[in-house]
């Protein structure tokens, strides 16, 4: 009995929350933006209140099933372990991210952590964390979540955003193994399942595992997950754990993807309640708000896919109209219209600001500029990035379609037509930043079922040769991304072992032991002794996770890419202030200028630098007018506040 219960808790509450609550919390959190300044507390009782709302209604629905008899035949056995077994080979990696504070923030940490301390010390709005005093050009709402979370726990930000991320790999497996039980590709209980699971999450440039076959006989064989890159492939695309495990919201988009498309199954089976239509809207509007690229692709490719399949039902069986609207039939049998009606209003009410939230930050990457739709002509790079990505997977994708026209089955008409709909998306799209290789993720996953459908057609087969190919290629291509998936096990348990310089938590802080080059004890000082708003200068090759230490905005922070800066027209200002700031010979008369620049931002507001000897000394500081508050300890950076008026 207490297996049963855990099993239904995990999947009828548990999972479904996880969508419900961040949808609630972002949502209402982002309107409460527009109206005042929100600080943590304000966004830790929303958090509080959007999940414990939902969590009395999931559970109070699984309660009156329970009731009803629905889960008479959710018997408890030994074989629902089953199918977690295959999906252990992803332990190693996410056991490795979540024990190293050096993995997790060693993809973008500092810029992610940066817009988390914003949120944690002052009010949102926030600032641009490359170029504080403009507004933000990424999607901080997420951010706020894992703020939140943190205040909450008393947790460092990357460690939470680490456990986020695996609760969202959990989460995606789980909605994943449901769809596929649903399309009858896979049997609850099974090892097979399981195997099936990992092969849709994880299909992602299966080929490029043979890339590592040239380091046969190697004792070097890299460890780096760019080995996998296939010629004309993004090398960001080499493995889906190599984004799902990161700092940046991509495994909680694909969570959230999966979970609507697991909902648009269900509609396109007929098999549709109004929880459907609830987690189909939440994964909507918790999409805009921390993965908008996933908005676009359940816009689009699923719910267009969903519209397509309709409409293909309808003109090929004309004189059966009616069959069409069953679905609303049947919903409206265990929703009433109000409550449908309802429901609308709400999704309404809870998408218009979050649509208006995404205008304004791709705003901030025009600065002002008209924003031109970012779809053309198929590129080759687009085409090249595809064919890479999904190359074992486009013949079984063609064959499909092949068997798809031949049958009557809507559910497989879906698959297809989503698909057809995220390859045209995909080789079309243009996002700054060369963010439309974030798609190619879920068009992998969309392709793996449809090779799925293809391989169970070709194993049902009354040819006997047609069988044995399919379970030949099927078993291949198990093979295949079970050896990818156990590669990225090595590249993290490597780095996770081996690190190129030791981080720790201090509490919910982030600490730096052993590192020489300098600014560490500077910045556990600033820390632990300035304001939480203070603007802190450091030199323009800074340790690159520096403002993770010292918890507060720099002045100026490198970005990865000009693309998303490009077009403010501070930016390459700041970078020359910076280079006469930390330049010794620089005239009194023009560092007046360059400090009367710098305050000019930050009316009000502390501001420090951190100096090294050989960069500055004592002595040209002092006659610049700054306050030589922290001397070094060892590692040559001294702290000068360089407003001492602000607080005199």
């Amino acid at each position: 009995m207490a297996v049963r219960l855990i099993a239904i808790l995990i999947t009828d509450v548990l999972n479904p929350l996880f969508v419900i609550s961040l949808a609630l919390f972002a949502s209402i959190g982002y309107i409460l933006t527009l109206l005042m300044p929100v600080t943590i507390e304000i966004w830790q009782a929303a958090l509080w209140v959007c999940t414990l709302i939902p969590l009395m209604g999931l559970s109070a629905g699984v309660y009156a099933k329970w009731k009803q008899g629905v889960y008479v035949n959710s018997r408890a056995s030994r074989r629902m372990i089953l199918p977690v077994i295959p999906l252990l080979v992803l332990a190693p990696a996410v056991l490795a991210v979540l024990s190293s504070p050096v993995l997790q923030i060693s993809y973008h940490g500092d810029i992610h952590s940066a817009h988390i301390h914003q949120l944690l010390y002052g009010s949102t709005p926030i600032d641009n964390v490359y170029i504080p005093a403009y507004p933000p050009n990424y999607y901080w709402l997420y951010h706020a979540y894992l703020a939140a979370i943190a205040r909450m726990t008393s947790l460092g930000p990357p460690f939470v955003a680490a456990v986020v991320n695996a609760v969202a790999v959990f989460s995606s497996l789980l909605w994943i193994a449901q769809m596929l039980v649903m399309l009858k590709l896979g049997r609850r209980r099974t090892l097979y399942l399981g195997a099936l699971v990992l092969f849709v999450y994880s299909a992602l440039n299966i080929a490029g595992i043979l890339n590592l076959l040239t380091y046969l006989g190697d004792e070097n064989i890299p460890y780096t997950l760019r080995a996998m890159s296939l010629e004309g492939a993004d090398g960001r695309l080499h493995s889906v754990l190599g984004k799902v495990l990161n700092f940046t919201s991509m495994g909680v988009g694909i969570a959230i993807f999966s979970a609507a498309w697991c909902a648009c199954v269900k509609i396109v089976k007929h098999n549709v309640d109004l929880m459907s239509l609830v987690l189909v809207s939440a994964c909507g509007v918790a999409a805009l708000a921390v993965r908008e690229i996933a908005a676009l692709y359940i816009a689009a490719a699923l719910l267009g896919g969903l519209a397509v399949t309709g409409g293909i039902r309808l003109i090929g069986r004309p004189g059966k109209a009616g069959e069409m609207l069953g679905f609303w039939h049947e919903l409206k049998s265990k929703a009433a219209p109000m409550t449908l009606l309802l429901w609308f209003a709400i999704s309404l009410v809870l998408s218009i600001p979050l649509i208006k939230y995404n205008l304004d930050i791709v705003s901030s990457w025009q600065n002002g500029r008209p924003f031109d739709f970012p779809i053309g002509i198929p590129g080759s790079a687009n085409i090249s990035m595809i064919a890479a990505a999904v190359l074992l997977l486009i013949p079984l994708f063609i064959l499909q379609c092949v068997f798809v026209w031949r049958k009557r089955n809507y559910e497989q008409y879906f698959i297809q037509i989503s698909c057809l709909i995220a390859l045209l998306l995909t080789a079309a799209l243009e996002l700054p930043d060369r963010n439309q290789y974030k798609g190619v993720y879920f068009l992998t996953m969309l392709m793996a079922v449809s090779a799925l459908f293809a391989l169970q057609t070709m194993q049902n087969s009354d040819k006997k040769r047609w069988r044995q190919v399919g379970w030949m290629i099927q078993a291949l291509l198990l093979m295949l991304v079970f050896s990818q998936v156990i590669y990225a096990n090595r590249h993290y348990i490597d780095r996770a072992r081996f690190p190129r310089y030791e981080l720790q938590y201090d509490g919910a802080h982030v600490v730096i032991d052993g590192f020489g080059e300098g600014h560490s004890s500077a910045s556990s000082w600033i820390r632990e002794n300035t304001p939480p708003d203070a603007a802190v200068i450091a030199p323009l090759n800074s340790f690159t996770h520096l403002n993770v230490l010292y918890e507060r905005l720099p002045y100026f922070l490198q970005s990865p890419s000009s693309e998303s800066v490009g077009h403010i027209p501070g930016y390459d200002k700041r970078a020359r202030e910076l280079k006469l700031f930390y330049n010794q010979e620089t005239a009194i008369e023009d560092y007046e200028i360059v400090q009367e620049n710098m305050l000019k931002h930050f009316p009000g507001r502390a501001m420090y630098a951190i100096v090294k000897d050989e960069e500055v000394s004592l002595e040209v500081m002092r006659q610049r007018g700054a306050r030589l508050v922290y001397e070094h300890a060892g590692d040559g950076a001294n702290v000068y506040w360089l407003n001492p008026e602000a607080g005199d």
